[in-house]
């Protein structure tokens, strides 16, 4: 008489339940924009005003100042990176050593 459960699989996180109604959900919600009237209409919509916020952020001086201290940061990031990765390079790099003869002893290759 013993309490093991060891065939029985239970999610009590109900991750599997809440990604197959996000699926089910989603597959509604994508074909009721492609299939109705209605639909494309609000998909229109969001598409329009989506662009005019696109534009109304790009526009934004605030934003710009930060977008350019932003890419300062990248390019410093990105310079830094190619400096260590150049180091590597470098340092994996094999040295070419000049090939000995198999049969040398002491400098004087045999048979000379």
């Amino acid at each position: 008489m013993t309490d093991c459960n060891c065939g029985k699989s239970h999610d009590s996180s109900g991750f599997t339940s809440g990604l197959l109604l996000g699926l089910v959900l989603g597959a509604t919600g994508i074909h009721f924009l492609n299939s109705s009237d209605e639909g494309k209409e609000i998909l229109k919509k969001l598409k329009e005003n989506a662009s005019s916020t696109l534009k109304d952020l790009g526009e934004n001086p605030a934003l710009a100042d930060k977008i350019a201290d932003l890419q300062k940061t990248m390019d410093a990031a990105r310079a830094t990176i190619n400096t260590a990765a150049e180091k590597v390079a470098t340092a994996t790099e094999p040295t070419k050593s000049s090939k000995k003869n198999f049969f040398q002893k002491m400098g004087a290759t045999l048979g000379k």
